[in-house]
């Protein structure tokens, strides 16, 4: 780092229009935010670039992309900077009210399912946090991408995350009632290998998921054949809906397309069981109180809601 140079710079200041600049995606945006010039904006990373001794962007006349030393002074900033603001409004606040932003990564199927109904609730109750939703059906570095908390499967080696259970992930085996008339009732595992399937295939390993079926103890284990194969759940939802075949969903995900009648259930004593659905937020002594108000709110809904409870009185016993 040029010490020699912080002199001329509110390191500040220039870090907070660098993550903006970062999040925007290029120097106008910002100085528009900012009610500055692009031109000063140029300047004041430059600056900031100077005093860390690397470049922090790519610069062209048509494109700006963020460099491997920009992307980690951004990861590097986040959590301090959070910190900073939270302490900020717990200062300001008022009456003691939460506020600030939260931002989650959520799962598309079970929040469409269990979480989005209620949000109506949540921003009466408190109108002060601001939620910055993303959708996405991956696992997340709190840390690293700068996630407040977020919902999805329970990974037991993680020891900076505290996770806390919402729902069993319990999968069945549906199909539509048009495509169970073309092809005939299915009475058995064996009888499925007559049939058209629909699979899983993981983005993250590319492997298709294996069947692990669960019968009063007892474990089936299919490795799916199909001609069809999909990466994303509400796809898979979706085409069995449509006819398309047989597949192993979610329950949460299967339950409201059942009672409206686009899909059945086939051989309903057997399901698979996956890690838990939780919500995990970082393991801080002090959680922000907007993170914690809002950690409390899902579990409270996740606790009443319908759908949940189905799924945890199927939920087999391996």
């Amino acid at each position: 780092m040029n010490t020699s140079s912080n002199d001329s710079i509110d390191l500040l200041k220039a870090l907070k229009m660098f993550t903006l600049v970062y999040e925007l995606g290029n120097f106008s945006a910002a100085a528009r935010l900012l009610s500055i010039t692009p031109g000063a904006v140029s300047k004041q990373i430059g600056a900031l670039e100077d005093v860390l001794g690397c470049r922090l962007f790519q610069r062209t006349t048509r494109q700006l992309s963020i460099t491997e030393e920009g992307q980690r002074l951004y990861a590097l900033i986040q959590q301090p900077a959070q910190q900073i603001e939270d302490a900020i409004a717990t200062l300001s606040s008022d009456e003691g009210r939460p506020k600030g932003t939260v931002k989650v990564s959520l799962p598309i199927a079970f929040s469409r399912t269990v979480l989005l109904p209620s949000l109506v609730r949540f921003r009466e109750r408190f109108p002060d946090i601001t939620l910055d939703l993303h959708f996405e059906n991956r696992h997340v570095d709190l840390i690293s991408e700068g996630f407040d908390c977020a919902i999805g499967q329970r990974h037991e080696t993680e020891s900076s995350v505290i996770a806390r259970h919402l729902a069993p992930l319990t999968l069945i085996l549906c199909a539509s009632p048009a495509y169970l008339r073309r092809h005939g009732k299915v009475s058995s595992i064996e009888g499925m290998e007559d049939h058209q399937l629909i699979v899983f295939r993981s983005p993250t390993t590319g492997r298709i998921e294996t069947w692990k079926l669960h019968e009063q103890g007892k474990e089936h284990v299919i490795q799916p054949r199909s001609r069809l194969i999909v990466t994303d759940t509400e796809a898979q939802a979706e085409l069995a809906a449509t006819g398309c075949g047989i597949t192993l969903i979610g329950a949460h995900h299967a339950y409201p397309l059942i009672a409206s009648g686009k899909l059945k259930q086939v051989l309903p004593h057997l399901s698979a069981r996956r890690s838990d659905i939780c919500i995990y937020y970082p393991a801080r002594k002090n959680l922000p109180r907007r993170v914690s108000t809002f950690v409390e709110f899902v579990i409270s809904e996740a606790r009443k809601n319908d759908v949940v409870r189905h799924v945890e009185g199927l939920t087999p016993n391996p």
